[in-house]
């Protein structure tokens, strides 16, 4: 997926150079997707505006139904997506020491599709990329749960 830096007053739209990892991170659309614009951006009680594109695809989605957000971990990128045969044992031992706490921060990125089957694909895709990734990553997964244990009590 590649995302763009949109200002305003430009009529270039510049890549951003910043990857996501997929890896511990989760996929959001809907309401709950707009509830994470900034403040003031999202207006529930706004009619829906009608969009033509230049394919003829022809949308009146309300904007909430259009949005889907990504919410990762940027450390998360120093994990490597494809572990090699040959070093296997190396990645593992990285993998289980990359664990991030449960209370990290998320970092979200904030992407708006066409229509509201848009969305959809798009959500799917993604879901399905992610749960490639923790197949992948067996023992990071098993540490990671392991790591929300309930405290005793005495």
């Amino acid at each position: 997926m590649i995302s763009f830096r949109i200002s305003p007053p430009k009529s270039l739209h510049l890549v951003n150079k910043n990857k996501v990892n997929l890896i511990d991170a989760y996929v959001i659309s809907g309401y709950l997707a707009a509830l994470t614009l900034p403040k003031g951006e999202f207006r529930p009680n706004a009619p829906a505006v009608a969009r033509r594109y230049e394919d003829g695809l022809e949308a009146d989605d309300r904007d909430e139904d259009v949005l889907f957000v990504i919410c990762y971990r940027k450390h998360a990128a120093a994990i490597p997506p494809r572990p090699s045969m040959s070093s296997t044992v190396n990645h593992k031992t990285e993998e289980l020491s990359s664990i991030p706490p449960l209370s990290e921060k998320h970092k979200y990125l904030i992407c708006r599709a066409r229509s509201k089957l848009e969305r959809d694909g798009w959500c799917w895709a993604l879901n399905m990329e992610i749960e490639k990734l923790t197949r992948k990553h067996k023992e990071r997964e098993k540490k990671l749960r392991q790591t929300g244990n309930l405290r005793k009590l005495n």
